[in-house]
């Protein structure tokens, strides 16, 4: 910082604008005026000796040069000390990349694995489709935990920054999809869990129709909330509803309180379930 001021400083005391009066101004003005009669006369084989005012005149455009580049150094150090997100993202652009890529192949993992779920989870789950639906679940549970990541890395550091997505609603929109589609996954994670506890124990892993119905339309909910995330990031990339004047408590209130609400009403349905059971929530 002691450099930078020192730097600036000394660009400003040698700067000729500031220095000198108005009428060395009007010297470098005659200067160049006999220069051009010196230039025009028939020297006769004879050179022209230099006068005392372009002699001034040349090192009054030194200095000035020299001037300018103390100038640049000044502002463009004074701009990263200023601006430390801008040059961050001028000196990190594979950072930058890596971090979009990993966001945009979680969300496809996440989708990949669903998409598997979907298949796999049937009555008279057989041990090898209970085995895959493990594994499945798994990788989902992995890549959800990179796009979490991910996305904290794009929201920080290397995208619009925090200060434009706390503004933003339709960000909050995108966080709530996210809360819905994590929290609803408890359920199936919950029994896929018990199952697989219970092939450990030496007992069969059961599924019942009943059981692979409501899997099954929780695992359809899950799908629609992630298909809709990138309508939602379009809009928010381009400014959708953006409003200075909206506190991001507006925005995160309402995701957290769906996350924690959803977490619980399907943990305690996982954990309570019952056959008998006549009407599903």
């Amino acid at each position: 910082l002691t450099l930078i001021v020192a730097v600036t400083m000394a660009a400003i005391a040698f700067s000729p604008i500031l220095v000198l009066p108005a009428r060395v101004t009007l010297a470098k003005g005659r200067a160049r005026v006999v220069a051009v009669r010196a230039a025009s006369r028939p020297t006769q084989g004879r050179v022209a000796p230099k006068t005392k005012s372009t002699v001034f005149s040349l090192s009054v455009a030194e200095t000035k040069a020299d001037s300018k580049g103390l100038g640049l150094v000044a502002l463009t150090a004074l701009t990263a000390l200023a601006l430390p997100e801008a040059a961050s993202a001028a000196v990190n652009p594979v950072a930058s990349a890596f971090a979009a890529y990993g966001h945009y192949l979680s969300l496809v993992l996440v989708v990949a694995s669903l998409t598997t779920e979907k298949f796999l989870v049937k009555p008279g789950l057989t041990e090898d489709d209970a085995q895959k639906l493990v594994i499945a679940d798994s990788v989902y549970g992995v890549a959800g935990v990179l796009v979490l990541y991910t996305g904290y890395l794009r929201v920080t550091e290397y995208g619009k920054g925090w200060e434009y997505y706390a503004h933003e609603p339709i960000f909050w929109v995108k966080m709530g999809l996210f809360a819905v589609m994590g929290s609803s996954s408890l359920f199936c994670t919950t029994k896929i869990v018990q199952m697989a506890i219970a092939k450990t124990n030496g007992e069969t892993p059961a599924l019942s129709e009943k059981l692979a119905n409501r899997m099954q339309k929780i695992i359809t909910g899950e799908l629609l909330a992630i298909g809709s995330i990138p309508l939602a990031a379009a809009l928010m990339a381009r400014g959708v509803g953006y409003s200075e004047n909206m506190p991001w408590q507006a925005g995160a209130a309402p995701v957290a309180l769906v996350s924690l609400g959803l977490s619980i009403k399907y943990l305690k349905e996982a954990f309570q379930w019952s056959e008998e059971v006549t009407e599903e929530a």
